[in-house]
C-alpha cells in the first residue's frame, strides 16, 4: 500500500510539473465508489468570467473536465444554481481538482469539496483547501476504514 501511494505521488508530481494550471488531486484508495462534490465560488471574479465565456456553468464544468481534468471519474451531476459539480470515482481512480486560474494553487475559485462514501464523509472548506493539499504534496488520498 505504501509503495502504491508513493508511486501515485510521484506520478502526480510529474503530471503537475509540466502544467501551468496545476491543481491538486484526490485519489480513491478505498475499495468502493466515492462521490466528490466540488462547489465553486459564485462570487469569484475569475469564475464569473469563465462561466460567462463558456456560456454558463455547464459549459464551464465541461471545459474543466475536457481540458484540465486528468481523471477517470464520471461527471454525474451539475447544479448551476449552486455552482456544484458531482463526480463519481471508482476504486483506484484519481480526480484532478482544478484551481489556480492565475497559474497558482490558491484555490480561491473553490468554496468547498465534499468527499463521501457509504461509510464516511469528508468536507474540505475553501479556506482549508490549500493547507490540506500543501501538507499532502498536492495529493489527498481518500481511504475508507
Amino acid at each position: 500500500m505504501r509503495i502504491s501511494s508513493f508511486l501515485v505521488i510521484c506520478l502526480m508530481f510529474l503530471l503537475t510539473s509540466c502544467d501551468l494550471y496545476t491543481g491538486s488531486f484526490v485519489v480513491n484508495s478505498s475499495s468502493e465508489k466515492i462521490t466528490i462534490d466540488i462547489k465553486y465560488n459564485q462570487n469569484n471574479e475569475m469564475i464569473e468570467k469563465y462561466v460567462k465565456h463558456h456560456n454558463g456553468f455547464e459549459g464551464f464544468v465541461k471545459f474543466i473536465r475536457d481540458y484540465y481534468n486528468s481523471s477517470k471519474g464520471n461527471l454525474i451531476k451539475m447544479d448551476s444554481s449552486k455552482y456544484t459539480a458531482t463526480i463519481e470515482l471508482n476504486k483506484k481512480d484519481t480526480l484532478r481538482i482544478w484551481g489556480g486560474i492565475h497559474q497558482s494553487n490558491d484555490f480561491d475559485e473553490i468554496e468547498e469539496i465534499v468527499i463521501r462514501s457509504n461509510k464516511k464523509q469528508t468536507t474540505i472548506k475553501g479556506e482549508d483547501f490549500q493547507d490540506v493539499f500543501d501538507k499532502n504534496g498536492s495529493v489527498y488520498i481518500y481511504t475508507v476504514q
